[in-house]
């Protein structure tokens, strides 16, 4: 029988890089994939990575402080498809580092809405090691139900993005030049409990501060506003629900630390830890004007 050391605390946040539901001495994984600036070309290289201090509070008192540090760990071609690795190091005061990688394909530079579409491009992950220190490699593959569905993601979250103009960021590496980035987004969820109707709501309300010379993810700075509202009322009478009361309320930030070049691995073997025979990452592209947009997932 194959036993396995796992990473501690393993727990998935591909969304962003401030987790919802602050929860102190209680730090999560964070999964680097939903840090990525997806939308500019790819150009980034094998050794690249950034470093940030998250910080956070919730309405009880409950505080978060760690950093999160990625790290484009190598590249490989999967089943004919080129894609890159990238590696997501959490670590926090008084806790074991926690680290995990995920094979992410290329292809999703090429999605017009890659975000809510993430998750389909996932092709390998590694959470744990053999006895001999040999990372696990894990296929991830859609579930059997997923391929009969019309939408494979959960388009019952609704997003709306809005540039803000341009300002400056002030972090520990310097004072950045940046494209301020709103994102809202939000899903509401209703179900019967006994003779009651419960109706709750889920709000993130973020704004980034965006540099392109900042690699993998553009990001200087984030802050964050999570709230998760509830109401009940008895079935059938809902003219006389009550107002929405709030069960949590959370903010917090996220400023980068540190970014280079030349990173190695802590995960992949050396093998793996090298970039793909003959691709080059893409030239630079420059910060799109702020302008008014809306997209939806």
């Amino acid at each position: 029988m194959r036993r396995a050391t796992r990473w501690l605390g393993l727990a998935l946040c591909a969304a962003a890089l401030l987790p919802t539901g602050l929860r102190a001495a209680d730090v999560k994984q964070v999964n680097g994939i939903g840090l990525i600036d997806y939308t500019r070309k790819p150009d980034f290289k094998v050794g690249d990575w950034v470093k940030y201090h998250i910080t956070g509070e919730n309405k009880s008192g409950a505080r978060d402080d760690y950093y999160v540090t990625l790290i484009i760990a190598g590249e490989e071609s999967f089943w004919g498809e080129d894609g890159f690795w990238i590696e997501t190091w959490t670590e926090a005061k008084n806790v074991p580092p926690m680290g995990a990688a995920t094979l992410m394909s290329y292809d999703i530079f090429r999605d017009s809405l890659p975000t809510p579409h993430m998750l389909l491009y996932q092709r390998k992950s590694i959470n744990e090691s053999d006895e001999h220190g040999t990372p696990i490699q894990v296929i991830l593959r859609r579930s059997p139900a997923s391929l009969k569905l019309r939408t494979p993601y959960d388009d019952a979250i609704h997003m709306n993005i809005d540039t803000l103009g341009s300002d400056t960021a002030s972090v520990a590496r310097g004072v950045f030049q940046v494209l301020k980035v709103a994102t809202i987004q939000g899903k509401s969820t209703t179900r019967e409990i006994g003779d009651s109707t419960e109706y709750s709501e889920i709000w993130d309300r973020r704004v980034d501060y965006m540099s392109h010379k900042i690699p993998i993810t553009s990001i200087v700075r984030e802050s964050i506003e999570t709230k998760f509202t509830q109401r009940r009322w008895q079935i059938g009478r809902s003219t006389d629900a009550p107002p929405l009361r709030t069960i949590d309320h959370s903010g917090g930030e996220a400023r980068l630390v540190d970014y280079g070049s030349g990173m190695k691995s802590r995960i992949l073997p050396e093998y793996m830890n090298k970039p793909l025979p003959g691709r080059a990452a893409a030239p630079a592209s420059k910060p799109k004007t702020a302008g008014t947009g809306k997209k939806s997932g």
